[in-house]
């Protein structure tokens, strides 16, 4: 009962998570420095993004309290008041320091857009994106020996980009329906966006399992794992429901690419979304159980990994450096650009 108690907190806290960390980059993904000959409302938009962060923000708040009770109950001692426990929890372990940043975070991220609204996006991004580090930074990325920075590195890309892909979508999806029930002559925001929406998703994706290889590799000590330990089982689960999302994903960018001003293929595209959706929010769950199985290959000084895991790290280390830089180059190229029409203005 406590475990599935204990999942539930954690599958909230991560699906409120991903949702609201999508909506802040959806903010400037889709619809920042929109294109020539795309025509959005672009003032519902702003208003409805600036009150779903809002609201995403306070229920994430929620989540956050919710896992703290989660976990004064696991660090309880019975003859300690409960005050004076979740004092020592708050202040003297790296979990609560951890905790109390994040929630400072989150809180004054909401309050900005809440006081200054669109003009409070940028402060506001920065702090939701940091707060969105809590997991890496106390949980098992962190407990890696010797590589933790680089893993914790990983597993913050891994949360941004699940956030990029799954989290932006279920805020568009929400986005369409709003705008279609204001304005029921008018037609979907879809087609206008549906480039944009599948080159974010590969490249959410990519990210996604190229720090999903660097991360897993680091909790395990061989690939048998995945079959022999508990941890590697559901971590196994995980990566077949997310390997049936992704290909869920495939079809629906082979879908943008057909003539999409049909109502049928516009139709069947929001069909698969949903499932889309509806399968990542069951790789969340199965996540929300891998976060409270300790891993097998947390390595000390006289384990030795198998030449196989340490191939797979090998391989997840360089493909982790080689998106690091060139998402380096996307920034510098980006700021060149924007620099450029500037100077030409």
């Amino acid at each position: 009962m406590v475990l599935i108690v204990n999942t539930l907190i954690g599958w909230f806290h991560l699906l409120i998570l991903v949702f609201v960390v999508g909506v802040v980059l959806s903010r400037w993904i889709f619809f920042t420095g929109q294109d020539k000959g795309i025509n959005l409302p672009s003032s519902f938009i702003d208003d409805f993004l600036l009150k779903t962060a809002i609201k995403g923000g306070s229920l994430l708040i929620l989540a956050m309290v919710l896992l703290f009770s989660r976990q004064l109950v696991a660090f309880r001692d019975p003859f300690v008041p409960w005050m004076e426990d979740a004092w020592l929890l708050l202040r003297h372990t790296y979990w609560g320091l951890s905790w109390t940043a994040t929630l400072i975070a989150t809180s004054c991220s909401t309050a900005i857009l809440y006081v200054m609204g669109n003009p409070g996006w940028r402060f506001a991004t920065v702090l939701f994106l940091a707060g969105s580090m809590f997991l890496s930074f106390s949980g098992h990325a962190n407990a890696v020996e010797g590589v933790s920075g680089l893993i914790i590195a990983a597993d913050v890309l891994h949360v941004w980009a699940a956030s990029g892909w799954l989290g932006s979508l279920v805020f568009l999806v929400v986005l369409d329906r709003a705008w279609r029930k204001q304005n029921e002559t008018v037609g979907s925001l879809f087609p206008a966006l549906r480039f944009k929406i599948s080159t974010s998703s590969i490249v959410c994706v990519a990210i996604l399992v190229i720090s999903g290889v660097l991360t897993s590799s680091a909790h395990l000590s061989a690939v048998s794992d995945l079959a022999k330990t508990s941890y590697g089982q559901f971590l196994l689960l995980k990566i077949v429901l997310a390997t049936v999302c992704i290909a869920l994903g495939a079809l629906n960018w082979l879908l943008v690419r057909k003539n999409f001003q049909h109502t049928e293929n516009l139709e069947k595209l929001k069909d698969r979304i949903s499932k889309e959706i509806r399968i990542g929010q069951m790789v969340l769950l199965t996540t929300a159980i891998v976060i409270q199985v300790s891993p097998p290959g947390h390595q000390t000084s006289d384990q030795v990994i198998s030449w196989q895991m340490l191939l797979i790290r090998v391989i997840g280390v360089g493909m982790f450096f080689y998106v690091a830089f060139f998402v380096v180059i996307l920034f510098f190229a980006a700021f060149l650009l924007k620099g450029s029409k500037l100077s030409s203005g």
